[in-house]
């Protein structure tokens, strides 16, 4: 689990993830939802001070070279339902078990928070990231379509 201390490198990871994000097709419509913002140091202060936001880091010897947010939120019928918010691991550590360990953190959370599910998302064409889903045993339950509108 990640600490303020570790705010620094968490904001350089995410400064990462959000470049990588805009080049994928999608990627421009999410960056500009509502829901999202690029103030990373914010962002991380206020999900550590969040009872529903968990944040954590991977690993590749002493280096922190991945992170992962999960959020618990309550369904309609009060059940508990957690979703992976952001997760990244930098290209270099990927295919190692580096995000797979994060991933697997996020689950025992899960678990221990008595979630029914845990979801997230994979932008279209992002093929790696959806293998990457699939291999933790999480499949397709909703897809978001979009189309952007001239204005006349």
């Amino acid at each position: 689990m990640a600490s303020i201390d570790d705010l620094e490198i968490l904001t350089f990871l995410r400064k990462e993830a959000i470049l990588e994000v805009e080049s994928k097709r999608g990627g421009q419509v999410l960056l500009n939802l509502d829901s999202f913002s690029e103030n990373s140091k914010e962002n991380f202060s206020n999900w550590f001070n969040s009872s529903d936001h968990y944040i954590f880091t991977g690993l590749f010897g002493d280096a922190v070279v991945a992170y992962g947010v999960l959020e618990f939120s309550t369904t309609n019928d009060t059940q508990r339902i957690a979703s992976i918010k952001e997760i990244f691991v930098l290209k270099d550590a990927r295919s190692v078990g580096v995000g797979e360990s994060v991933i697997q953190s996020m689950i025992k959370e899960a678990i221990r928070h008595n979630a029914v599910g845990i979801d997230s998302f994979a932008l279209p064409g992002d093929r790696e990231t959806k293998n990457f889903f699939e291999t933790q045993g999480m499949v397709a339950r909703l897809i978001h379509v979009y189309r952007p509108l001239e204005s006349n």
